[in-house]
């Protein structure tokens, strides 16, 4: 069961093919080539949020007020948020399926930050673990579905 919808064996295993998928090109949209750029603090993260927002072609406004709203104090964890939203947007199917199955994707989203050397270590010089980076993403995604 699914949100309180009933699926069966293969619709799930779709909607998780989806999740994964999503989660990754979620993550590569919504990173893409800021990873050596993670901001260290509130101006940078402005600044990326901004740049990312218009590469993806959506509002900055809308962007910029993801990141005002983001319930996080460092500036790396209110960009991914930001950077989540972007992704939501931009993507709804991704939007909806992070807003259906949030412990999934922030487990799916997790796996490709783990995989990923430079953005591990770009975290790891912010103080944030990749679990609490993936949750901070997918938090993001499910704002941008409200």
């Amino acid at each position: 069961m699914i949100a309180g919808f009933a699926v069966s064996p293969y619709d799930a295993s779709v909607v998780e093919y989806i999740s994964v998928t999503a989660a990754v090109s979620l993550i590569a949209l919504s990173l893409g080539g800021q990873i050596a750029a993670l901001p260290s603090s509130n101006a940078t993260a402005l600044a990326l949020v901004i740049s990312t927002a218009k590469a993806q072609k959506i509002s900055v406004s809308g962007a910029k007020a993801a990141l005002v709203r983001a319930p996080f104090k460092k500036p790396v964890l209110r960009y991914l948020y930001a950077a989540g939203w972007i992704g939501g947007v931009k993507h709804r199917t991704s939007c909806l399926l992070a807003r259906v199955a949030p412990r999934y994707a922030e487990k799916q989203a997790t796996a490709e930050i783990r995989s990923n050397a430079k953005l591990k270590a770009q975290l790891r010089k912010r103080g944030v673990t990749a679990p609490t980076a993936a949750g901070a993403l997918v938090k993001g995604v499910v704002s941008a579905c409200s």
